[in-house]
């Protein structure tokens, strides 16, 4: 994946029941596709808990994954030129 920006590390979110149950990092990505589009069903292979919130191990979750990105790569002169680039003027 080309990125600008560095990855620290990717967090995967899990949600229950259409609500957000926590999340953990892991250091690799576990799927190809990343975010809501890369959405997956799970099941628990052991208990979860996440401060006041438990599930029991055997109950059917979604996943997502999302990169955890750092600092902006490149030399000040590209990183000002990526970011004149990106601009887009009103009523585009």
């Amino acid at each position: 994946m080309q990125t600008d920006f560095e990855i620290l590390g990717y967090s995967v979110d899990l949600y229950y029941q259409g609500k957000f149950y926590g999340s953990y990092k892991i250091e690799q990505p576990d799927r190809d596709v990343l975010g809501y589009s890369g959405r997956k069903q799970e099941t628990l292979t052991e208990n979860w808990e996440y401060k006041n919130k438990k599930l029991k191990k055997g109950t059917v979750v979604y996943t997502e994954c999302y990169p955890i990105c750092g600092r902006m790569i490149g030399t000040l002169e590209e990183k000002i030129k990526r970011l004149a680039e990106s601009k887009q003027p009103f009523g585009r």
